[in-house]
């Protein structure tokens, strides 16, 4: 037994052991709990920010503006169209901004603890999951109350999931390397991602945009991710698979450079930080 356990240890992908994933688990606690230091109610914020956004977004949309979408029958049907879409969306943005963030965050660690310095983008990335998990748990609520309950089509949602951390994590590698020498990069990125919400069909339907950004949305990962929930959850759709592929691609690709490019820069990080 001990044997098979040490050939586990030993399986390395991209570099990465088994060993690792407790370096992962421990940064991303670490992350959810300062962030939330001092607090009274502690790390229970990272669960009731998003759950309060939700609920504001659905008294909002589904009760005074009543706002609609093309065959939604209910109130509340853009509501859940919206969360649907914009939960997916929270968790990119959340995942993006901390792990561009990270390795400046965590300077202190990277001086005196010996690890994996790449392994602090892929902890902070994998913050997003927590407002990705109450967005399902709402929206499985608004579902049941709308008559509409979730199908087996929400298997789909697994390698939505995957998909759509491994795209956060490989453009994260890029990010966090370039933050610790530009430090008004992680500054700015706020400012570009709400640019890029609005962009994207996150708020209002693809059809209500141009042909000319119907067939950028149709290449735009951002929107893809989204998409395939929608489709997964409210439409009980099997996702486009060929999208799927073509991020699961993008991921693989800038993952790679991603990967090498961190590397490459990490040896400068302490003089920087």
């Amino acid at each position: 037994m001990k044997s098979v356990r040490k050939q586990i240890r030993k399986i390395s992908i991209a570099g990465f052991t088994s060993q690792d994933a407790r370096f992962i688990f421990n940064f991303l606690k670490m992350n959810i709990h300062d962030r939330y230091l001092g607090s009274t109610l502690g790390s229970l914020w990272v669960i009731l920010n998003p759950m309060i956004m939700f609920a504001i977004y659905t008294f909002v949309f589904g009760y005074v503006f009543k706002a609609k979408i093309p065959g939604a029958e209910t109130n509340l049907g853009y509501a859940i169209w919206l969360i649907a879409g914009y939960g997916p969306w929270l968790a990119i943005s959340e995942g993006l901004l901390n792990s561009t963030t990270s390795v400046v965050a965590g300077a202190g660690l990277i001086k005196n603890l010996a690890f994996k310095t790449e392994l602090l983008p892929v902890a902070a990335a994998l913050t997003g999951m927590v407002p990705l998990f109450v967005s399902l748990c709402f929206l499985t609520i608004l579902l049941g109350i709308d008559g509409n309950p979730m199908s087996w089509h929400v298997i789909f949602v697994i390698p939505a999931i995957i998909l759509q951390f491994t795209f956060i994590i490989a453009i994260g590698f890029f990010f966090s390397a370039i933050n610790v020498f530009v430090r008004d990069f992680g500054i700015i990125l706020p400012n570009l991602l709400i640019m890029l919400v609005f962009v994207t069909p996150i708020f209002y339907p693809e059809t209500s945009t141009p042909p000319l950004l119907q067939s950028i949305s149709a290449f735009n990962p951002f929107y893809i991710i989204c998409q395939a929930y929608r489709q997964a959850l409210i439409f009980h759709q099997i996702p486009n698979i060929l999208s799927l592929i073509y991020v699961g691609l993008i991921s693989w690709i800038l993952g790679n450079f991603g990967l090498q490019f961190f590397r490459r820069l990490k040896g400068n990080f302490e003089s920087m930080l």
